[in-house]
């Protein structure tokens, strides 16, 4: 008995697949199959059973298992701890996030960890937060960052709240006011962002609630697309905080509140798989969130 051996049982027993598993451990199908069977041998039963095309773990593979998780825990916690001492904690870590995070929110983070953690290889993907999703239960990455996700297999870890607010230009008439009505706005030309997203449904059926016709003139589905827009004077937006806190701070871009509308946030939240022991690098990970949310409050 090996760790490959029990790298190869522990994943095979998540994904429920061998070619998986040889694609996530770059491995060959064939390989994988020898370590399972070598473990097998080892063990003295089968791990594994097959039913047409289904591979599920037996009742023997069902009571092994959390056993050799807690095995490649402590050796990975054994091997973090070592390197931490030494002050040389390295590794790859795949990560899948929200275009919004990307962009706004995760520069800054990823900075600060590689300043702390030079050695630990930072891979991002990119998509909606369905996609994100998706990305964590197929397990191709090890953490995602979404938003107003739900799921039975995964657990949430919130990050950071988010609101969607009414974005203007500084010379807008809007500008020399604390508060604007929903009768006001709808009045204005608006440039939306993410048609069909949770965000602006909940704000367009708040127009909708007061019986009220947004005046929309144009749409765009990046966010950088649509603050250019609004700097060019071409209409106003409700947009994502964290996307223009630096234009706000710089004054190319001011909030105005608007009476009537319900607050709308959706926090950025670090999901990943139940079934993930976290440990060594992603323990790593979650800490350094979590100081850093820690000093942001």
């Amino acid at each position: 008995m090996n760790m490959e051996q029990m790298e190869a049982f522990i994943f095979v027993a998540l994904t429920g697949s061998f070619s998986k598993t040889a694609d996530l451990l770059y491995l060959s199908q064939p390989t994988v199959s020898m370590r399972i069977k070598a473990l097998e041998t080892t063990m003295g039963c089968k791990l594994f059973q097959r039913t047409g095309h289904t591979i599920s773990l037996t009742k023997e593979g069902d009571l092994f298992l959390p056993y050799a998780k807690n095995i490649m825990h402590m050796l990975q916690e054994g091997q973090q701890a070592i390197q931490r001492s030494q002050g040389d904690v390295e590794g790859e870590l795949t990560i899948s996030t929200v275009f919004v995070s990307a962009f706004y929110i995760l520069p800054d983070l990823v900075q600060q960890f590689q300043q702390l953690y030079p050695k630990i290889k930072l891979t991002i993907l990119t998509g909606h937060s369905h996609q994100v999703l998706d990305m964590v239960l197929n397990h191709e990455v090890s953490f995602g960052i979404a938003r107003a996700v739900t799921h039975p297999q995964i657990n949430r870890i919130q990050l950071m709240p988010d609101d969607m607010v009414l974005a203007i230009y500084p010379d807008h008439p809007f500008g020399f006011r604390h508060q604007v009505s929903i009768e006001e706005v709808a009045r204005e030309r608006l440039i939306l962002f993410n048609r069909g997203s949770l965000d602006w449904k909940l704000i367009n059926n708040a127009f909708s609630h007061f019986q009220l016709q947004n005046n929309v003139i144009m749409e765009a589905d990046n966010i950088e697309v649509v603050k250019r827009m609004v700097k060019q004077r071409l209409g106003i937006a409700f947009l994502p905080r964290f996307a223009i806190s630096k234009d706000l701070d710089e004054g190319e871009l001011q909030e105005v509140d608007v009476l009537n509308l319900p607050q709308i946030n959706r926090n950025f939240e670090l999901i990943y798989l139940k079934d993930t022991p976290v440990h060594g690098i992603m323990r790593t990970f979650i800490d350094f969130l979590m100081q850093c949310k820690a000093l942001q409050q």
